[in-house]
């Protein structure tokens, strides 16, 4: 049982690294095996389609951003707490899986009404939402907050938190930074992020 839960990770694993490389068109199936170091056999016989195996990524993806943005808006903090709670999740979140833009993205571009009913499936399970666009209204009314349209703060703060991470190959370059010295600017950039953020938003 262990040796086939170690087989499948590898599988996942391989065919994150290759539909990155070689995006969903350009990925093949022998090389997410070669890369996972199985025969094509064997990979059929977890997968039968390289549909499925992406199919399996980004349920995984998408569950996990959306666990980390319920659990982040949930509770009684204030709006401020639950962004500054959202943008530290959803950083180390994304330093961990550092697929996950890209294949949004990807999915995005190949089939944009899947993913939203995918997305919106994860999301509609929980009030999370009107609840927060609830509190952000009481808050500005109260004015404890800049009257910002929802979308607007949410656009924004995902934005500031998704690009850098989209742009990575790109800032290596240019700055000539190592991987572990983007990483910690990454972890830095939380505070940066609050801090425009509370300017932008707070009175």
């Amino acid at each position: 049982m262990e040796g086939r839960k170690n087989t499948e990770a590898d599988i996942l694993k391989a065919a994150k690294k290759i539909f990155i490389q070689h995006g969903y068109a350009g990925a093949r199936m022998q090389a997410i095996a070669d890369e996972a170091k199985i025969n094509k056999a064997m990979l059929h016989y977890y997968y039968r389609s390289k549909d499925a195996l992406f199919e399996k990524i980004m349920d995984g993806a998408v569950d996990l951003m959306s666990k980390q943005l319920v659990h982040a808006l949930s509770g009684d903090a204030t709006v401020m707490e639950k962004m500054e709670k959202m943008v530290s999740n959803y950083t180390d979140t994304i330093i961990k899986n550092p697929y996950i833009p890209i294949f949004i993205l990807n999915e995005l571009a190949r089939n944009q009404m899947n993913f939203q009913n995918r997305l919106l499936h994860n999301l509609q399970q929980n009030n999370i939402f009107n609840d927060f666009l609830s509190q952000v209204i009481s808050e500005q009314q109260k004015g404890i907050l800049q009257p910002v349209p929802v979308p607007h703060i949410m656009l924004t703060c995902m934005s500031l938190i998704v690009f850098p991470h989209i742009a990575k190959p790109v800032f290596l370059k240019i700055f000539e930074m190592s991987d572990k010295d983007y990483m910690n600017m990454m972890e830095e950039r939380k505070a940066y992020i609050m801090d425009f953020l509370k300017k932008s938003l707070v009175l």
